[in-house]
């Protein structure tokens, strides 16, 4: 570590010394001659120090002290801070683990990164250095290390293969976790929103502006001859450009299609087909890039998790709008026994099988009509996606049983009880002769919505294509304490089961396997965000300055004191010279 300065426009003090190297080096020299009286001169003055005469003088000792105590000063002036015997203190340093630092490789911005870090810290040593990692969730990287042998083992850790980057919540995890006498420093690819105030933080970007092609959106879904499959790829650059898609199947290993694909700049173009039924996995690639995580996507096949209704409703014409919405989800089956979903009237028992959920309507002799303004519940399942604009809703005024779901006002129109087993009872209070709830749009949105939420709780896969940064929910058959997890690479793991439910969160790109006892299932996660696979907002800069009074205090010792106290010294002793010896001119 270098010495700093508190105040270096004090510095231009250092000009006094030229200035007095001109006065010795312009002074004229004048020689003694001996006389026996200055009576007959006419003239007895000394000629003056000084003139035009250029010549090179032997400097005298005075010379160099008074040249030294002038240089002491105008240091002392500026404020001289040298760095504390023990260092620096603390550093944490944000790592943007999102997979847009992998671009470029083997010159990706991470390993300009890593260089510029090891670089900083042989400069300025730290007592100790802590990582956070900045992706979809900020997460603390080991513990703080001070050693470079330590600092370069942590850094294996940071993988650059999230999703995203909450550089924001990583800032703010760090700040908390450093106190107020940690430094930190943020390594990014992109410029801060906003440029970091002097003092604690400084923002580093070791980007490029780079072309690319890349996946923005990929799925799979079932449909009554096969697979339909939707792809999106999108030209993340500056100007039109052409590249090669190619769509095949992994086991048995084939090509389903081939197409040339040419967009404008940030153009995205779509493909969506069917597949033939019984086709396994599929892989969708692109040409090599700039960027190799966003160039494939792999899609598994859906399996079809169909749930089973009951209609045992007295009012024919609400069991016509029940079945005509259960029938157009696509997943729902009539059955007269063991239903997943039961419609009963308000007053009739519930089924006796323990997985099937009842579904209670109540039509109620005092009602009215009511249009608004509705309450939803917006984190319950049924509620996903819900409008109810323009919607009269007839019912009584009454208390329902359960957690209200829908309310007109302060009255409960749809509530939902579960009970310590699980299973789900709905209230829905509905008279249709004073509502246009069965004829709107609401309707079969509330229908899709009961149907889905309630599918999620059939065994298997909930989602066998997920992106990176999601969560993949498997719900078993039997009741086993753990899954063991085999991610891409082949690391393994295991997560616990709660409830028949295991839930493993997607942290990389490729396929995954689940086995739990006889049971096991597989799911592929998918690096798919336009936002970080856009390269050209990348930068490369610094912002901010960790310099400030707390870092001078902490870091540094003022040893503006010795410079004054050694100035006064040695002007002491320059005093003592000129009064030992008399004033005979700068060459006796």
């Amino acid at each position: 570590m270098l010495p700093v300065f508190s105040t270096p426009l004090a510095l231009l003090g250092l000009t006094a010394l030229p200035a007095l190297a001109a006065i010795y080096y312009l002074h004229t020299r004048s020689r003694l001659h001996p006389v026996s009286s200055l009576l007959l001169w006419s003239d007895a003055r000394v000629a003056p120090d000084g003139g035009r005469q250029i010549d090179r003088p032997r400097l005298p000792l005075v010379f160099w002290l008074e040249l030294l105590v002038l240089a002491l000063l105008a240091l002392a002036a500026a404020g001289v801070h040298v760095p504390a015997p023990t260092g620096a203190g603390p550093l944490i340093v944000v790592l943007d683990d999102s997979f847009s630092m992998r671009a470029g490789a083997p010159d990706s911005p991470r390993k300009r990164a890593v260089e510029a870090l090891l670089d900083d810290l042989r400069r300025v040593p730290r007592s100790s250095v802590r990582f956070v990692l900045a992706g979809d969730r900020p997460q603390i990287l080991g513990e703080a290390v001070s050693h470079t042998s330590e600092i370069e083992q942590l850094l294996e850790g940071w993988t650059c293969q999230a999703p995203t980057a909450r550089l924001d919540s990583a800032v703010a995890l760090a700040l908390e976790l450093g106190g107020e006498s940690a430094r930190l420093l943020v390594l990014t690819d992109h410029a801060p929103d906003a440029p970091p105030k002097e003092g604690r933080v400084r923002w580093w970007a070791l980007g490029s502006v780079t072309p690319n092609w890349a996946f923005v959106n990929a799925s799979r879904t079932t449909g009554p001859r096969g697979d339909r499959l939707l792809i999106e790829v999108a030209n993340l650059a500056t100007d039109a450009r052409s590249t090669t898609l190619r769509l095949e199947e992994v086991q048995p290993a084939r090509e389903l299609r081939r197409s040339e694909l040419r967009a404008a700049a940030g153009e995205t173009q779509r493909l969506v087909l069917e597949l033939p039924e019984g086709t396994g996995t599929v892989r969708a690639v692109v040409d090599d890039n700039e960027l190799e995580i966003d160039n494939s996507v792999s899609l598994l096949p859906t399996k079809r998790r169909p749930v089973t209704y009951g209609l045992q409703l007295a009012d024919k014409e609400l069991q016509s709008a029940f079945d005509r919405a259960l029938k157009a989800t696509g997943t729902a089956i009539a059955s007269k026994e063991n239903a997943h979903l039961v419609f009963v009237d308000g007053t009739a028992a519930a089924p006796d099988a323990s997985d099937s959920w009842t579904v209670r309507v109540i039509r109620e002799a005092e009602a009215e009509a009511f249009t608004g303004p509705f309450v939803l519940d917006r984190s319950h399942p049924l509620t996903d996606g819900l409008s109810l604009t323009g919607v009269v809703w007839g019912g009584g005024k009454g208390p329902l049983p359960g957690s209200p779901v829908v309310m007109a006002g302060n009255v409960p129109l749809l509530t939902d009880t579960e009970s310590a087993s699980g299973r789900h009872e709905i209230q829905l209070r509905l008279r249709t002769d004073l509502s246009t709830l069965t004829q709107s749009p609401a309707w079969p949105a509330l229908v899709w919505n009961l149907v889905h939420w309630r599918s999620t709780f059939q065994p298997g896969l909930q989602r066998a294509n997920v992106r990176v940064g999601e969560e993949a929910v498997w719900v078993l058959t039997s009741f086993p304490g753990s899954v063991e997890v085999t991610r891409p690479g082949g690391e393994r793991s295991t997560v616990p089961v709660y409830a028949r439910r295991a839930t493993i969160r997607a942290d990389r790109p490729g396929i995954y396997s689940l086995h739990a006892g006889t049971e096991s299932v597989s799911f592929a996660a998918n690096t798919l965000n336009r936002d970080e696979s856009n390269l050209t907002q990348c930068v490369t800069g610094h912002w901010g300055d960790e310099l400030n009074e707390t870092t001078l205090r902490n870091d540094y010792r003022d040893v503006t004191a010795w410079f004054v106290l050694v100035a006064l010294a040695i002007a002491t002793l320059h005093v003592r010279l000129l009064a030992r010896k008399p004033a005979t001119g700068a060459n006796p």
